[in-house]
């Protein structure tokens, strides 16, 4: 495997939000609450793109084909929404909450915009992750940041994005995954 594609799966969105779910959740001590987050953002999602994939639904597990994406869309944020659903029902900790905020948030932007452009999700995700982890954590996850620009590189590289929709989505990941679950 050529390292941008093994960028682009190693760095996928699923992924991302899984492991960095996983990581509040421990960092909050809540590893539950964590993992349940992975499975509603990440997981959950991902399982039923894969399904879609292999009963011919879509294309390929990136979604790269615009046309595609908003059932897509909509299909993430009904996980998401339930997922919030439950959050709050089940007294999840605030951490989280604000993390499945900032993501419902940066879905309905980045989905928007996709409608013109075909933003990455791949650098959305990782920027929001990262935004979130230094809200919630530390500033000193910030430094996850210096993973967009490969990921950017690797995504237009395999010709699924130009430079301009990765940067795209590395700006409204950011800025929704930090500003988009509120305090």
């Amino acid at each position: 495997m050529s390292p941008e594609k093994a960028l682009t799966e190693v760095l996928a969105p699923w992924v991302v939000l899984a492991v960095g779910a996983t990581h509040l959740g421990c960092a909050v001590r809540s590893p539950g609450w964590g993992v349940a987050t992975a499975a509603g953002l990440g997981l959950v999602p991902q399982a039923a793109i894969t399904w879609r994939v292999r009963h011919r639904g879509l294309s390929d597990h990136h979604v790269t084909k615009r046309e595609d994406r908003p059932l897509v869309i909509a299909g993430i944020a009904v996980s998401v929404a339930s997922l919030m659903v439950a959050q709050r029902q089940g007294s999840a900790p605030a951490e989280l909450r604000r993390m499945t905020r900032g993501a419902l948030v940066t879905l309905a932007v980045a989905g928007a915009a996709t409608l013109r452009v075909k933003v990455s999700f791949h650098t959305a995700v990782l920027a929001g992750v990262v935004a979130v982890l230094a809200r919630e954590v530390s500033p000193r996850y910030w430094a996850g940041l210096g993973l967009v620009p490969p990921l950017a590189w690797a995504r237009v590289r395999i010709s699924h994005h130009t430079p301009v929709e990765t940067v795209l989505g590395a700006a409204i990941g950011a800025g929704c995954g930090y500003w988009g679950g509120g305090r």
